[in-house]
């Protein structure tokens, strides 16, 4: 090569290089795009779990996952079959909920005051019990609380707030406010009532809740004995109440609606008898069905590591298709953010990382059903394709939100363990800042599926583009106009950005089935101490 060749290499080589991560960067978008197009399209039908259009996104999965060079994660098959009974209110019936007061009725309307839904526990239900006020039922001896303590709730209705506890960590608070259901359960109520609060209502309006408890469906897998899996098997119904009818509820005094909510913010509320009886009344449809968990295997490089298994997963249902409303509307919730752009973020995690297999296998999990509670992930947790103890970590990936260019990334459960350094390594590296959950009222970390592997012991993390630059009104802008409505379509995702949260979840993912030691919760977390006994740095 002469000297001119060589000064022109020298010269144009950055330009090249660019040119190679640009190229590198529009094929990667062109993949997911290609790949949302088709998993949020019609023909999918919104993608609920247990009907044809899940089972064809499943069958695309699959087949991906194949393409792509990934072995079969069960046996010879990527399928995992779930099977599930789905319950909702019986057609041309609505729950009732008649609460009684020195033998007068309160005056409460179906919908607008209260929505009651049915539980797996039985279809046909009629109950009634005195109503016990239970704050906000956590139940801890890590911290110390025991909100039941003082009270006998057998034969009993459970009345909560529905908020967080603001007096704990937001994560924890989250997550006794998922459990507390199961607790009254296990004191033996027979019924939950929850009380909107001025938080949740700037979270999640009371009428689209009652609305969504109207037209959907619910889920519970199903054991080996075909009978459903139950966290509080004895509660055999439950309601919410808007803030307008808990006001009816705390009357007058101490026992004031204001007057309950202040002495909350100054200290707590203890529990006690509310002195009102209430009959629930709900008749439910239920039919078993099957869906799948699709499962795929990148077998890890080093001969000792490769039986420990990073689990990177996404959930690959939606909400299908809900009548109502206007004549002529789009009935299909096609969510094309929530969660096909995860599902195809995962698929080129996959790709991308087969080029190179890391030290540790990694499996590669589409997950059915976690719009209906998170069922098709504490199903695999708790009936996982390898042994438990060999599940090292989990990566998350679900409704990140494309539609800006993000310059920092919020890792959800990062704090709890040492996912959180090696996260905030890579970062650096990439030029994009770790920032703390910018909204940890939202309770993110327990309503997605790494919830369900945390509760198997394991340690997880949930990566999401943060609210730096135009990320706050971005975010603001989706969870206000499109989430969990038909207008959640592909159009809205800026792909390139996807390619870029595609390679930071590459890094985060590469660098955990990298490392040298498995990772592990803080020594004394909440989390790592409920879950395994034990929480401690090596």
């Amino acid at each position: 090569m002469d000297f001119f060749r060589v000064l022109a290499v020298t010269m144009f080589s950055p330009c090249i290089a660019l040119a190679a991560v640009d190229s590198a960067t529009d094929d990667s978008a062109r993949r997911i795009e290609a790949d949302v197009r088709y998993l949020a399209s019609d023909l999918l039908e919104g993608r609920e779990a247990g009907t044809r259009g899940y089972d064809l996104a499943a069958a695309y999965v699959a087949e991906r996952f194949r393409a792509i060079g990934l072995k079969p994660g069960v046996g010879e098959s990527y399928f995992q079959p779930v099977p599930l009974l789905e319950y909702r209110t019986a057609e041309g019936t609505q729950g009732s909920l008649t609460i009684t007061r020195d033998g007068q009725v309160v005056e409460l309307l179906s919908e607008v005051d209260y929505a009651v839904t049915p539980t797996a526990a039985n279809w046909d239900v009629d109950v009634e019990g005195e109503l016990v006020f239970v704050g906000y039922g956590v139940e801890s001896p890590f911290f110390g609380r025991n909100d039941f303590a003082a009270i006998d709730l057998e034969g009993k209705i459970a009345v909560f707030l529905i908020s967080n506890d603001p007096s704990l960590p937001s994560e924890e608070a989250a997550h006794f406010r998922r459990m507390k259901t199961a607790s009254a359960s296990q004191h033996g109520a027979v019924a939950t009532i929850d009380l909107y609060t001025p938080e949740f209502e700037a979270i999640y309006a009371y009428e689209k809740l009652a609305r969504n408890i109207k037209t959907d469906s619910r889920m519970r897998w199903r054991n080996e004995g075909d009978e459903p899996y139950l966290d509080a098997p004895n509660i055999l119904a439950r309601a919410v109440l808007s803030q307008a009818a808990t006001k009816k509820l705390f009357p007058y005094g101490d026992l004031g609606w204001e007057s309950l909510l202040g002495k909350i913010e100054s200290g707590g509320v203890p529990s006690f008898s509310m002195g009102l009886t209430a009959q629930l009344k709900i008749q439910s449809k239920q039919k078993n069905l099957i869906s799948h968990n699709v499962v795929a295997v990148l077998p890890g490089s080093d001969p000792e590591l490769k039986h420990e298994y990073v689990l990177v997963t996404g959930h690959l249902d939606h909400e299908g298709i809900k009548r109502g409303g206007t004549d002529g509307a789009d009935h299909i919730y096609n969510g094309a953010m929530d969660n096909a752009v995860g599902i195809a973020s995962m698929l080129e995690v996959a790709a991308q990382m087969v080029k190179q297999p890391p030290k540790r296998s990694v499996i590669f999990l589409a997950l059915t059903a976690e719009e209906k509670g998170l069922i098709g992930s504490d199903y695999y947790a708790q009936n996982p394709t390898v042994p438990k103890r060999e599940i090292v970590a989990n990566i998350n990936l679900d409704m990140p939100i494309l539609t800006y260019d993000f310059e920092d990334v919020v890792a959800f459960g990062a704090a709890h363990s040492n996912l959180q350094e090696m996260a905030a390594g890579v970062m650096d590296e990439l030029g994009v800042r770790l920032v703390p959950d910018p909204a940890p009222e939202r309770a993110i970390f327990v309503r997605s599926d790494q919830y369900s592997f945390v509760k198997q012991g394991v340690p997880a993390i949930y990566l999401s583009p943060g609210p730096g630059g135009d990320g706050k009104e971005a975010k603001d802008k989706f969870l206000g106009e499109h989430y969990h409505e038909p207008s959640d379509e592909w159009g809205h995702i800026r792909y390139p950005v996807a390619a870029k949260f595609a390679r930071v979840n590459i890094a985060v993912t590469s660098a955990v089935a990298n490392a040298g030691e498995r990772p592990y919760w803080n020594e004394g977390d909440f989390f790592g101490v409920t879950f395994t006994g034990e929480a401690s740095a090596p």
